[in-house]
């Protein structure tokens, strides 16, 4: 169920982080918010909760078991769905029906919270408090925070306060949909603080029996450890130079039994789900990844190279056109052609350097301090 991260005094400033799923980028930018706020005002209570919770199990497991048979099998029909004007506007009748349906849960919610201030970090949360604020006429503020660098059309409604928004050509298109222009701030995508200071790298090393003086490729499948990692990796296994694999496989034990049983010649670390991406980022020479959001930002906040395989037609195939057009990241077309792309950056330090330099310049470290100060200043009455 839904988790409290601390009950609040009467006095004290009470923030709702609303995402959806666990082991989730959307999960990780309420985190962040949440610790950043915490950083601030220590004595602010902090409620973060699943939305998903809150809706029926039978719609909660539809949903989740048809987006990821599409994205696994036919990714053509997601690419067809999202963002869809067509099919956005003919479901858009049924979202107010669930939204209608699901309001009597909220309400419990926010009667028991009693927030100063709402940030959702996904896009169905915030569509519901943003229906449920018109219907019931809430008065709370309610924040977008977007974790893509490309905005959906599930996330235009009038009656959210405040768009956080990656990057100043997302804001162009908040703004090109008529939302007023004060309402959108670019803040980034917020990741963990703890990005924003390097760690120990020889400790990280020495812990994974790691050589710092060869390359060193991070391979990450996202939370859910989507893509061709075994694939990939038995590619990678065949570089000439004397590479080292760390392999991320996040909730996928499947593609980690596998890593774990296999002989190769290079160096290959197998991990499941991880809480020390930003040390295994600060070791890293190359990582190699599906392009989500809260990965690419971290990526760039850590001034990692980054190559891009797969990405998931909708917000990823969005994520990576933007960091493809600044210079910041290479795609790879397929599992099978990665390894002639990690052996070109390798073979190429001008260009390693010059992706380094581009992602530090794109990079937004403090987004979620910067995203924590302003929801402190709204439940203390700010304007929006």
């Amino acid at each position: 169920m839904a988790q409290a991260a601390e009950m609040s005094p009467p006095s004290g400033r009470r923030i709702l982080l609303m995402h959806i799923t666990p082991a989730s980028g959307h999960h990780r930018a309420s985190c962040a918010i949440a610790c950043a706020l915490h950083q601030l005002d220590p004595s602010a209570a902090v409620t973060s909760l699943d939305a998903s919770e809150y809706t029926s199990r039978p719609v909660r497991w539809a949903v989740a078991q048809t987006y990821r048979s599409l994205i696994q099998h036919q990714p053509d029909i997601w690419e067809y769905l999202y963002d869809n004007p067509a099919v956005h506007s003919r479901i858009q009748r049924l979202r107010t029906l669930l939204h209608r349906y699901h309001s009597g849960k909220l309400r419990r919610v926010l009667d028991h919270v009693q927030p100063h201030a709402i940030a959702c970090t996904q896009a169905y949360p915030c569509g519901m408090v943003a229906d449920f604020k018109k219907s019931a006429g809430l008065l709370v503020p309610l924040v977008g925070v977007l974790t893509d660098y490309a905005p959906h059309l599930y996330w235009f409604h009038d009656t959210v306060d405040v768009y956080c928004v990656p990057s100043e050509k997302v804001r162009q298109r908040f703004l090109m949909h008529g939302v007023p222009e004060q309402k959108v701030r670019v803040q980034g995508i917020p990741i963990d603080p703890g990005f924003a200071a390097p760690t120990e790298r020889e400790t990280t090393a020495r812990a994974l029996g790691l050589d710092l003086t060869r390359p060193i490729l991070l391979i990450a499948g996202g939370g859910s450890g989507f893509g061709p990692l075994r694939e990939i990796v038995a590619g990678l296994d065949l570089l000439p130079h004397p590479c080292q694999l760390v392999v991320v496989t996040g909730t996928n034990r499947t593609a980690l039994r596998h890593l774990q049983h296999t002989t190769y010649r290079h160096r290959v670390v197998p991990l499941g789900y991880v809480d020390n991406m930003a040390a295994l980022m600060d070791v890293a020479t190359l990582l190699i990844s599906k392009p989500g959001g809260l990965t690419t930002s971290e990526a760039l906040a850590k001034r990692l190279p980054l190559i891009m395989v797969n990405p998931i037609p909708g917000q990823e195939a969005y994520n990576a056109q933007f960091l493809l057009s600044q210079g910041a990241a290479v795609q790879a077309a397929s599992a099978e052609t990665t390894r002639q792309t990690v052996r070109d950056l390798l073979d190429n330090p001008e260009r390693l350097e010059m992706m380094r330099r581009r992602a530090g310049e794109l990079s937004r470290p403090s987004a979620a301090v910067d995203i924590a100060r302003m929801l402190l200043g709204l439940s203390n009455g700010d304007a929006p």
